[in-house]
This record gives structure tokens, sequence and C-alpha cells, in this order.
């Protein structure tokens, strides 16, 4: 039984160490550019993204395309606007928006549900031992 334990312990090692040699030896973005550039690869077309420029404006807009040395934006605006190439060396930051249901209001709704079961189960005992 021990000897098995040590196998286990000395083959997850193995694999783990493996695992970040590898990684270690893939190549990182030199600039900027490179980093929005695969970032803006990984994201999927759709997604609404907060993006900070260099001028300081910050846009709240839907991801459209990429491009070798943009990013195709729609801004969100009251009035329609064409879509927007942005320039990778432009960005400052851009990040997925947050969308969907934070964690408190899933716990409550949940809360909600088990309170509203269990009340209702208490009704229908309450219903047949009256009868």
């Amino acid at each position: 039984m021990r000897f098995t334990i040590h196998v286990m312990t000395m083959a997850l090692l193995t694999v783990l160490i493996s695992v970040q040699s590898a990684t270690a030896q893939m190549p990182l973005p030199t600039n900027t550019r490179d980093v929005w550039r695969n970032f803006a690869r990984r994201v999927d077309l759709g997604t609404e993204l907060t993006v900070q420029l260099s001028d300081g404006h910050r846009v709240r807009a839907t991801l459209v395309g990429v491009e070798e040395d943009a990013v195709l934006l729609q801004p969100k605006t009251r009035i329609a606007v064409p879509v927007q190439a942005v320039r990778y060396d432009d960005i400052v930051r851009m990040e997925p928006r947050k969308t969907g249901h934070g964690t408190g209001k899933a716990v409550a709704i949940g809360v909600a549900t088990g309170v509203g079961t269990f009340f209702g189960i208490m009704l229908l005992l309450l219903a047949a031992v009256g009868d």
C-alpha cells in the first residue's frame, strides 16, 4: 500500500515538472501590440469589451473582428456608429465585460427557491393531516 502511494506521488511530480518545463519554453510576446493581438484572437467574436485607450478614453464595444494591426470594434452608443478599427498600439487595457448574474443574486435565488419549496411541502403535509 505504501509503495503504491509513493509510486503515484512520484508519477504526479514527474508530470507536474514536465508540464512546467513545457510552458516555460513558450515564447512570450515582446511588446504590448503582440499582447493585445493575442488577447483579441482568443476572445470570441461578439464579446462585449471595455477598452481603455492611450488618450484616456474608455470605450464599451462589441468585438467584431481581429486584423493584423488593429481590432475591429462596434461601440455601444445611443446613436449607431460604424465599426471602428482601433490600433493595438493605442490600447492601454482591454477586458471582457461581465455579463449575467452576480454571485449574490444566484445565492438569493437559491435561498428563495429552497424556502418556497420548504413551505410548499409543509402546506401539503398540513393539508394531508387535516383530512
